[in-house]
């Protein structure tokens, strides 16, 4: 694959085209360079036709001096990073995802094939590994977040014109490493050269 000489080159504009979500306990090992997923890590299905929208919501905080009405420096005091979709798929993992719940949370009956378990009551945080994958034909990007948690959950929506959906916001927590997201990119560019040679 030849690297593209200028940033008006065509094969440089990206498309989300599909994609997906996936969900692994803390401690998954992630697949290197864009290998493909391995047991353990759970794609979550259908995403609505929104796709997937990642957020960057920064605080920062200026150094105005005294004898200046502008600052001299500007410090990024607090950044999160998240990712918004609404999941179509109803499976336990959707639920699991979406309701907050752990197997040991839920009673199953045999007989009548109903699955059950309590809400509204206080929940432990529920710290799992993720993965999203964004691809545009031979294209893809990866983001892999070893600590993340689902932190927003829209409202379900039931009408015989809309798919039941289950509206989530993922945010990524820095972990021992320091950092909160591992990016990669298949995407025919590449870093130029160290040294300018």
């Amino acid at each position: 694959m030849t690297a593209p000489t200028s940033n008006y080159d065509d094969a440089l504009v990206r498309l989300g085209v599909t994609g997906a979500l996936r969900v692994a306990d803390r401690g998954y090992e992630f697949p290197k360079n864009m290998e493909p997923w391995t047991a353990g890590a759970v794609d979550l299905g259908y995403i609505s036709d929104e796709g997937i929208t990642e957020n960057r919501e920064q605080d920062s905080t200026p150094f105005t001096p005294w004898q200046t009405n502008a600052p001299v420096r500007v410090e990024t005091t607090n950044e999160i990073i998240t990712w918004e979709t609404t999941l179509w798929t109803t499976s336990w993992d959707t639920i699991s995802v979406y309701f907050k719940v752990r197997a040991e949370d839920v009673d199953y009956d045999e007989a009548s094939g109903v699955t059950s378990f309590v809400d509204g009551d206080k929940k432990a945080r529920d710290l799992r590994a993720w993965g999203i994958d964004v691809i545009d034909g031979v294209y893809a990007r990866r983001a892999l977040i070893p600590n993340g948690e689902i932190t927003e959950r829209g409202g379900l929506v039931y009408r015989k014109d809309q798919l039941i959906g289950y509206p989530v916001t993922l945010t990524a927590y820095p972990g021992p490493e320091g950092w909160s997201v591992k990016r990669e990119f298949k995407e025919g560019w590449r870093v130029p050269a160290l040294g300018g040679a």
